[in-house]
């Protein structure tokens, strides 16, 4: 029993060490976003722009500084955490910091349609699609950096989701998000 508690908990940790950088990316990018530098780069993706339905293709919350500051933290937090593991940290975090970001875009679209606010979740699929869409691209895009088993990325997929969840609570009672989920 001990033995399989050790190995849990190992197994744990590595997959922490796999999306750590990701971690981190987000919270600095969370600040950086609410911060008053680089105020130009504030404007939405899709420079305010509807579609035929009426509704903004991305919304106010998707913007170029969010956009950039994701790939970039994420590449400095790849670089603190996997200094020496991987031989190119900065890059292989920019990578990863690029498929977090690209992949929330379609969820964002699909919420604009279904004319929920940016920042609100519909019913219970749509708040588990907000929490699990960047952690696909994250585990769509780093087999290409590192080899996963399929233990290790279902690993990534329910410990990356449920962190990202757990810390949507944390900052909501924090009053740093506007909603738990």
């Amino acid at each position: 029993m001990i033995e399989f508690i050790l190995l849990s908990v190992q197994f744990i940790g590595h997959i922490y060490f796999l999306i750590l950088p990701c971690i981190i990316g987000a919270i600095l990018n969370m600040v950086f976003v609410k911060l008053p530098v680089l105020p130009s780069w504030r404007v939405p993706m899709d420079g305010g722009k509807t579609l035929r339905d009426g509704n903004r293709l991305f919304g106010d919350n998707k913007t170029w500084k969010g956009f950039f500051g994701m790939i970039v933290l994420t590449a400095f937090a790849a670089l603190l955490v996997w200094h020496g593991a991987f031989p190119y940290s900065f890059l292989c975090g920019a990578w990863l910091g690029l498929a977090y970001v690209l992949f929330e875009l379609p969820n964002s679209f699909v919420k604009r349609r279904l004319n929920l606010p940016p920042g609100q979740s519909g019913g219970a699929v749509q708040t588990f699609f907000d929490q699990a869409d960047s952690v696909i691209g994250y585990l769509l895009f780093l087999p290409l950096i590192y080899p996963l088993s399929w233990q290790e990325a279902l690993g990534v997929f329910v410990i990356a989701t449920a962190t990202h969840y757990l810390f949507n609570i944390i900052l909501f009672h924090m009053k740093l998000r506007g909603q738990k989920g």
